[in-house]
C-alpha cells in the first residue's frame, strides 16, 4: 500500500494521511501546514526564506545537501590539426608557426635581459646611497655662530 504524503506549504515538511491543517483563503487558494505553528506565522505573514529552521530557508542557503563526488569528466586533448587553406599549404603553415617560435624565445631572452640589466641599476643606486649617507655620518656638526652659541649659557 503506498501512502501519498503532502508537503507543508509554508515549512515544506511532509505531512502524514491525517495530520495537519487545511487553510482555504477568500480568493480559492488552499494551503496545508504542518502544525498550527506554521499556520499562524503564515498568517502574521512572516516569509519562510527568513526563517532558519524552515526547509525553505535550507534550500534556498544549500544547507544539509549530500554532497556527490562527482569527479569531473575530463576530455583528452586533441592534437590540433592543422588544415590547409586556401592559398596555403600545410608546409607554408608549419613554416609560418615555426617563425612565430622563434620570435617567442627572441622576446623571452630580450625581457630577461633587460630585468638582469634594471637589477644592477638598483643595486648601483643603492651602493651609491649608501655611499652618500656614510659620508654625511662622519662629519662632525660645526656650530655656525659660536658667539651665539655661548651667550645662551646663563650660569
Amino acid at each position: 500500500m503506498v501512502i501519498k504524503y503532502d508537503t507543508c506549504s509554508y515549512s515544506g515538511y511532509k505531512i502524514a494521511p491525517g495530520h495537519g491543517l487545511r487553510f482555504c483563503e477568500v480568493n480559492g487558494k488552499t494551503h496545508l501546514f504542518i502544525n498550527k505553528k506554521n499556520h499562524r506565522l503564515y498568517l502574521n505573514g512572516k516569509k519562510p526564506l527568513k526563517i532558519r529552521w524552515n526547509l525553505k530557508w535550507r534550500t534556498a542557503h544549500k544547507k544539509g545537501q549530500v554532497e556527490e563526488a562527482k569527479k569531473k569528466v575530463q576530455k583528452q586533448k586533441k592534437e590540433r590539426q592543422v588544415k590547409a587553406i586556401v592559398g596555403l599549404s600545410v608546409e607554408e603553415i608549419n613554416k609560418i608557426h615555426e617563425s612565430f617560435k622563434d620570435t617567442k624565445q627572441a622576446d623571452a631572452m630580450r625581457y630577461q635581459y633587460i630585468q638582469e640589466i634594471k637589477d644592477r641599476r638598483k643595486q648601483y643606486l643603492a651602493k651609491i646611497k649608501k655611499n652618500k649617507g656614510d659620508k654625511g655620518q662622519h662629519k662632525d656638526k660645526a656650530i655656525k655662530n659660536v658667539k651665539g652659541a655661548q651667550a645662551g649659557k646663563r650660569y
